[in-house]
Parts: C-alpha cells; sequence; structure tokens
C-alpha cells in the first residue's frame, strides 16, 4: 500500500507554491478588493467591506505564519500550503459574486442560492478527495505516471498551455456578444455558470490535503531524490547593499533637469489621484 501511495505523492512533487509568489499573490487580485471596496460604499453595504478584510486579514497571517523562521519548511508542508491556497481563492470568488449579488439594483439570487453553493462545494470536495483515495487503492496513480512521461501526455501538455492564453481573449469577446444580444436573464445565468465553474475548479486543488495526510500517515518525509525540504517556501535572503548603492549612483548621474522633470510629473499625478478620488466620494 505504501508503495501505490508514494506513486499518488510523487505524481508531480516539482510543481508547488513559493513563498515570493504567496507574498505578491494579493497584489496581483488587488483589483478584486478594490472592486469590493468601490461596490460597498457605493452601494451602501457592509458585506463586501467586512468580508474583503477578513479575507485580506486572513491571507495575511497565512503569510506571515508561513514565512515565520519556526514553522519548518518540511516536504509535506508544500502539500499543505497548496491546498490552502486552493481555498483562499475559491472563497474569495465566493465572496465576490455574494457582494455583486447584494449591490446589484436587482439581486438575481436568495442568500439560500449562495448557501447552496458553498454546501455542494463541500460535498464536491468530499466526494473528489473519496474518488482519489479509492485511485490509490487501485494503483491508478502508478500507471497515470508511466503515461504522463510519453510523448503524446507531453504533446498534450504543450498545446493546452498554448491555447490558455487565449480563453482570456474569448472571455472578453463572449462577454461583449451576450451584452449587445443577451438578455438580463440569460446573463445572469452565464454569470452564475462562470462562477460556480471557476469555484468548483479551483476547488480540485483540495486533492493536496490528501497527499499531506498520506504524508504523515506514511511518514514520507522526503520527494524522490531524498529531499527533506520545500526550497520555494524559504524566506530568500535580502538584497546585497551593493545593489541599492548602485541605485545612488545612477540617481546621481541624472542630470538635475530630468530630476525636477520626474517631480513635476509625479506632482501632477498626485493631484490628479487626490481630486478624482475626492469627486468621486462625492457623487456617491
Amino acid at each position: 500500500m505504501e508503495e501505490k501511495v508514494r506513486n499518488f505523492i510523487y505524481l508531480d512533487t516539482k510543481r508547488y507554491i513559493s513563498l515570493s509568489f504567496l507574498k505578491v499573490f494579493y497584489w496581483k487580485v488587488l483589483i478584486i478588493p478594490i472592486i469590493m471596496i468601490i461596490m460597498g460604499i457605493a452601494g451602501k453595504s457592509l458585506f463586501p467591506l467586512v468580508s474583503i478584510a477578513v479575507w485580506s486579514l486572513l491571507w495575511w497571517i497565512f503569510v506571515l505564519i508561513l514565512q515565520s523562521k519556526r514553522v519548518k519548511k518540511t516536504f509535506e508542508l508544500r502539500f499543505l500550503v497548496n491546498g490552502i491556497l486552493g481555498l483562499f481563492v475559491s472563497s474569495l470568488f465566493w465572496i465576490l459574486y455574494i457582494a455583486i449579488n447584494l449591490v446589484s439594483d436587482a439581486p438575481f439570487a436568495e442568500l439560500n442560492f449562495f448557501l447552496w453553493i458553498l454546501l455542494f462545494y463541500l460535498l464536491f470536495t468530499a466526494i473528489y478527495m473519496a474518488v482519489i483515495i479509492l485511485f490509490v487503492h487501485k494503483g491508478i496513480y502508478s500507471k497515470i505516471k508511466e503515461k504522463s512521461q510519453s510523448k503524446t501526455a507531453l504533446m498534450l501538455t504543450g498545446i493546452f498551455s498554448e491555447l490558455l492564453p487565449g480563453a482570456g481573449i474569448s472571455g472578453m469577446y463572449s462577454a461583449r456578444f451576450l451584452r449587445a444580444h443577451a438578455s438580463m436573464d440569460i446573463r445572469y445565468t452565464v454569470a452564475a455558470v462562470g462562477f460556480v465553474l471557476l469555484i468548483f475548479l479551483i476547488g480540485l486543488a483540495n486533492g493536496n490535503f490528501v497527499q499531506y495526510y498520506y504524508c504523515k500517515k506514511y511518514g514520507i518525509t522526503c520527494d524522490e531524490d531524498g529531499n527533506e525540504t520545500s526550497p520555494k517556501l524559504e524566506r530568500k535572503p535580502k538584497a546585497p547593499k551593493c545593489r541599492a548603492r548602485k541605485m545612488e549612483k545612477v540617481k546621481k548621474k541624472r542630470p538635475l533637469a530630468v530630476r525636477i522633470l520626474i517631480g513635476i510629473v509625479c506632482a501632477f499625478a498626485a493631484i490628479f489621484l487626490a481630486l478624482f478620488i475626492i469627486g468621486f466620494i462625492r457623487s456617491i
């Protein structure tokens, strides 16, 4: 049985989330918190403001705990981090969907609908984990590992990686088509299907919790090469001071006129941003 478990755990151990990615992830999706804050202020609703504040607080607590020196960056920790990240992202889109519904002039769903989404998400996760455990007992992952190295599998992986960038463009054109030709009911239905699919697809990351469980149960503390740590989760040392000195030299080399021009541009940009925020608040 332990050999079957190792085939499952060693299916793809090198692809895991790094600490540096977790630190910048919040800023990459910052548009979502900003949208929720604007929706909360404009719609005079507390839910978007409170929910995104709680989500943000929990996120940074998670990151700070992870980068702490007291937390050992063990091999199995990578699976736990991957699973927790999936929960965070799924919950982010879930509260975003609820917030959009609450601030809408004509709410398209009741609260029970979102509770049903949560219930089915938990049910889906339980079934998904049960299927993974069944596959482990049947020894299916050893066959998957063998076939994943074939030329056909590698070719299909390359094709899908090439098609992924086009998904965003197709989504934009689909949205334009729906706005131009579809009724509001159809738009709401498409949006509901899209949000639910997104939440559930991200929920596939919960399979990492099964890997973490098996690591603990069978005492698997290293990868195929014998590495017992997760280097990507280690805190990177700060950049050397020589880089800062180089930047200071570059600044000193800039002509006085260039520095004055940069200062003027930054001042105008700050004034414009301040006036924009004031005008936006007054218009609410």
